[in-house]
C-alpha cells in the first residue's frame, strides 16, 4: 500500500487545484493542500471528539472543500459515506440509516462551504503519520445508484483504495509511471461516484493540477476559460462536449488532448469523432465493487474493447460472465451478507456483465445479464444488443429495450420529425433478426430517459 498523504506532502509547491469561485479563479498548492487536511482533522477531532472509526455521512456538491474535508477523514481513519445531496430526502435518510452514520456533514449555502471544519487559518505546518497497518480498515463506503433495486453500500477498504495506483491517466502516463510532466486533469464526476473517488486518488498520487468542476451548469463555461491536457467523463458528458466542439472549436472544450471514460457503453462513432479531431482516448472498464479492473489505450483495432486487465487483475470468463479479482475488490456491500456472497465467488466479482476475452486478452462487453430478456419460448434476449443496432440510427437519441406480455418493446426519445423513418428502419432491421429477437412495439417519447447518477438509463 502506498501513503497518499507522504505524496500529496512531496509535491511542494506544485500547484494541486484550480477553480472558479464567485468568477475568481483559486488556486491552491499540494503545500497547501497537505496543510489544510491537517488543519481540517484537527477541526473534526475539536468538533466532534476522536473521529476513528465513526461513518461520517458527507452531503455535497463537488468543491475543493469537500477534498480536504475526505482526506482528513481517511486520514483520521473515519468511515467516510458520501452522498448526493441532490437525492430525495427519503433516500438520503435511508443511506444514512443504512450506512449507521455517526455524524452527517451538510455543505451549508453560500461561500463558507463547512463551518468551522474548513476555515482555515494556514499559520502552520504539519506533518501527520498515516496509520496504514491494517488494510481490511474500513475507507469509504459508496452507495451504489443502479438501474434497478435498491441501493447497496459498496465497502472500499485501505487495500481497495491504496494498495496499488490507480489508472485514470492517459496512456502515455501508464506506459511511463515515472512519467513527472504535470498533467492538467479536470474533476467532472462527483465524489459520491466511484469514478471521481479514483481519479481523485489517481491525480493526486502524480501530482496532477486539477480543475474542479463544483457547478455542472457551468462546465461549458468554464472549459472555454481554461486549458486542459486530459478529462475522466461519462459517455453523456462526451456526447456535450462534441456538440460543443462543433459549434465552436476545440477552445470551446478547454483545448483537449485526451479524455477517458467509463460508466457506461459508448458508440464507436463517438470515440472516432475525437480521435479524428485530434483528441486522444481511452477507456477504463470496471464497477463499483471493483473499481477499474481493465483500461483500453488501443484506438487503432481494440476500439469497441474495454481494455485489458491493469496491473494486479485477473479477468475471466464464467458462463458468459465477466469475472473481476483485484486487489480493489469491495470487501462486500455494507450490513448485506447474503447479497455480497451472491456478487462474490471465490474471491471473483461477478459482474453481471455479458462479454468475452479475445485472443489477445481485450475484454468486450455484449450486454447484462440482469436485463436479459427471457422470452416463454426459453429464448434468452440481450436488450443491450437491440438498443445498440437501434442507435445506427442517427435520428434516435436514446433508447430502452423491455419485455411487455412476451413481446420484445422499444421506447424510443426521438423529435417528432423522425419517427416514421425510425418505424422504417425497424421494420428493415427485424428482417435480418430472428423472429424471437424482433421488435413488434415501438413507442415513442420527446423527452429523455430518467437515468442515474452514472448517466445510465434506469431500467
Amino acid at each position: 500500500m502506498y501513503d497518499l498523504y507522504s505524496e500529496i506532502k512531496a509535491y511542494g509547491d506544485r500547484i494541486a487545484y484550480r477553480y472558479f469561485r464567485n468568477d475568481v479563479l483559486e488556486e491552491v498548492t499540494y503545500k497547501q493542500f497537505y496543510n489544510d487536511i491537517c488543519e481540517c482533522l484537527e477541526n473534526l477531532q475539536n468538533t466532534y471528539g476522536d473521529i476513528t472509526d465513526k461513518h461520517v455521512a458527507i452531503l455535497s456538491n463537488n468543491c475543493y472543500e469537500v477534498l480536504v474535508l475526505i482526506a482528513a477523514l481517511i486520514l483520521g481513519n473515519a468511515v467516510v459515506i458520501p452522498i448526493n445531496i441532490r437525492e430525495s430526502k427519503e433516500h438520503i435518510d435511508e443511506i444514512i440509516d443504512d450506512a449507521n452514520a455517526d455524524i452527517v456533514i451538510r455543505q451549508a449555502e453560500g461561500d463558507n462551504y463547512f463551518p468551522n471544519l474548513c476555515e482555515f487559518k494556514r499559520n502552520k505546518e504539519y506533518s501527520h503519520t498515516f496509520d496504514l497497518s491494517d488494510e481490511n480498515r474500513l475507507g469509504v463506503i459508496i452507495y451504489t445508484s443502479g438501474t434497478t433495486g435498491k441501493s447497496k453500500g459498496v465497502v472500499l477498504s485501505y487495500k481497495s483504495l491504496f494498495g496499488g495506483r490507480h489508472n485514470i491517466l492517459p496512456k502515455e502516463y501508464i506506459e511511463d509511471p515515472n512519467k513527472n510532466d504535470v498533467l492538467r486533469t479536470y474533476l467532472v464526476f462527483p465524489m459520491y461516484h466511484a469514478a471521481g473517488f479514483v481519479s481523485w486518488l489517481c491525480w493526486c498520487n502524480r501530482g496532477c493540477m486539477t480543475y474542479i468542476n463544483e457547478n455542472v451548469g457551468d462546465m461549458l463555461n468554464e472549459l472555454e476559460k481554461i486549458e486542459i491536457d486530459f478529462s475522466f467523463i461519462s459517455p453523456s458528458t462526451l456526447s456535450l462536449w462534441r456538440k460543443r466542439f462543433k459549434r465552436g472549436g476545440i477552445a470551446k472544450i478547454g483545448n483537449l488532448k485526451g479524455v477517458c471514460t467509463a460508466g457506461a457503453p459508448i458508440t464507436k462513432e463517438l470515440i472516432e469523432f475525437f480521435l479524428e479531431n485530434g483528441i486522444n482516448y481511452c477507456q477504463v472498464y470496471g464497477m463499483t465493487e471493483t473499481l477499474e479492473a481493465t483500461y483500453n489505450g488501443n484506438m487503432t483495432d481494440k476500439v469497441t474493447s474495454v481494455g485489458r486487465s491493469v496491473e494486479g487483475a485477473d479477468v475471466k470468463i464464467v458462463d458468459d460472465e465477466i469475472c473481476i479479482a483485484n486487489w480493489s475488490n469491495m470487501k462486500g456491500y455494507y450490513n448485506n451478507p447474503e447479497a455480497s456472497t451472491e456478487i462474490n465467488i471465490d474471491g471473483y466479482i461477478h459482474t453481471g456483465d455479458i462479454g468475452y476475452i479475445d485472443e489477445d486478452g481485450y475484454v468486450f462487453i455484449t450486454g447484462r445479464k440482469k436485463n436479459l430478456i427471457i422470452l416463454s419460448g426459453g429464448e434468452n434476449v440481450s436488450p443491450e444488443e437491440l438498443e445498440n443496432l437501434l442507435y445506427k440510427n442517427q435520428s434516435v437519441k436514446e433508447c430502452k429495450v423491455f419485455e411487455r406480455e412476451d413481446k420484445i418493446v422499444a421506447a424510443v426519445y426521438a423529435s417528432d420529425d423522425k419517427q416514421e423513418t425510425i418505424r422504417q428502419y425497424v421494420q428493415d432491421l427485424n428482417k435480418g433478426l430472428p423472429i424471437f429477437k424482433r421488435i413488434h412495439i415501438v413507442e415513442f417519447q420527446n423527452t429523455e430517459f430518467d437515468k442515474t447518477a452514472s448517466g445510465k438509463i434506469r431500467r
